[in-house]
């Protein structure tokens, strides 16, 4: 809820501003702690922010969310008040999105909100391991070193996730070529020819019927076919966002050959290198575990790092439940034993981080290497099957001709 204000300062001069809190006693509570004199004090309809409904379209970009990082980080390493820095940050960024954020930060920042207070309202924008980094900071007067860690995170999560898109794009090209193509034979090629089969009365190849009689059922039955389509997608994302359909999938994902291995060992990379930075920052290993389970993309390995946590919060550690369940690699569990003996956990996970981060470049390497032939021969034989069916009508028709 948001609350419109005008107050006197001890000075004598009128300030104005708006509270983003949750009751009336809230904003009165603030605007008294800082010493002001309240005239009045409104609330103010929330208007709608499609960058909420829609971050990911209309949002800010990772990019610009790192960019910013790295500059508030140099800010405040050199000196300047966070305060101050959030002022100039709020004119330079050159993000819209990003910028309307920034400026909603500085104005909580200005009534007396500390900066992961003002962040957390942004959830869109600043995810929870983002702000509670940022509280450690805080506490710890460290935040310059916390941001710059953050960004360092955040680099290598978009490095990841740019590396399977580029990964993906090739095959995804080629099997949309192949479609084109199809079309193109099915709709400009044959119909000449089949005009000149109708003139000299000769009879098709099997194959060319056998095509046709494809095309003329999906032409006859192309409503129900959308339709049909439509239906499936939807039903697919339904059942994708109900808990117990989206543990289906990704206990059948989990179980592709090279997918799998892909997906775990991306997970792994992640929460080991959150579990890490959050570590090294000085956060206690509970709400580390906590706040590293947030970054798990799978249920059924969300859920097995959730039974992790709890044994680990019954004084049992982390690596003796990690060996137990034998869903995770076998190396992490050791690894983990390792950095509990030594007390260097922060430094073995991050270790772990960076070598199975090396494993999900290994295994896109072979994905891409299977795809690739793969749906070559896959267009290959969609595009022989139109051709073939094309060509020997030519040969029949000279045969009729003749």
């Amino acid at each position: 809820m948001a609350y419109r204000y005008m107050a006197y300062g001890a000075d004598g001069q009128e300030l104005r501003g708006l509270l983003h809190v949750d009751q009336e006693e809230d904003a009165e509570a603030i605007l008294w702690d800082r010493g002001l004199t309240i005239i009045s004090l409104r609330p103010v309809a929330r208007p709608l922010e499609w960058a909420r409904l829609f971050p990911t379209v209309l949002g800010p970009r990772r990019r610009d969310v790192i960019i910013f990082t790295q500059q508030l980080a140099n800010l405040i390493e050199s000196g300047v008040s966070i305060l101050a820095a959030l002022e100039l940050l709020s004119l330079e960024v050159a993000s819209r999105a990003l910028r309307s954020v920034v400026r909603e930060v500085l104005e909580d920042v200005q009534i007396g909100q500390p900066l992961s207070a003002a962040l957390e309202r942004h959830e869109h924008v600043f995810p929870p391991v983002y702000t509670r980094m940022i509280e450690v900071g805080e506490r710890t007067g460290n935040l310059g070193a916390v941001l710059r860690q953050l960004a360092g995170y955040m680099e290598r999560e978009v490095s990841v996730t740019q590396r399977v898109r580029s990964a993906m794009t090739y095959p995804l090209f080629v099997l949309g070529l192949a479609f084109v193509v199809v079309a193109i034979l099915i709709n400009f090629t044959l119909p000449p020819l089949l005009a000149l089969y109708d003139e000299f009365q000769a009879e098709l190849p099997w194959i060319t019927r056998a095509l046709l009689a494809a095309a003329d059922a999906i032409l006859a039955h192309q409503t129900g076919i959308f339709l049909g389509l439509i239906s499936l997608i939807l039903g697919g994302f339904l059942f994708s966002r109900h808990p117990w359909g989206k543990r289906q999938i990704d206990r059948f994902l989990l179980r592709i050959p090279i997918m799998g291995r892909l997906l775990l060992h991306g997970n792994v990379a992640r929460v080991s290198r959150t579990l890490s930075t959050l570590l090294s920052a000085g956060l206690t290993l509970p709400d580390s575990m906590t706040l590293a389970r947030r970054t798990v993309t799978n249920a059924i390995l969300a859920d097995a790092w959730e039974a992790v946590r709890q044994e680990t919060l019954q004084g049992r550690g982390i690596s003796e439940p990690l060996a137990r369940l034998r869903l995770f690699p076998a190396m992490l569990a050791q690894v983990v034993r390792v950095g509990e003996e030594t007390g260097t956990l922060d430094a073995q996970l991050l270790m772990l981080a960076d070598y199975y981060e090396e494993e999900v470049d290994r295994s896109l390497k072979t994905l891409t290497t299977f795809l690739e032939p793969a749906m070559i021969i896959f267009v290959g034989v969609i595009v022989a099957f139109v051709a073939i069916s094309v060509i020997l009508p030519m040969y029949s028709l000279l045969g009729a001709i003749r």
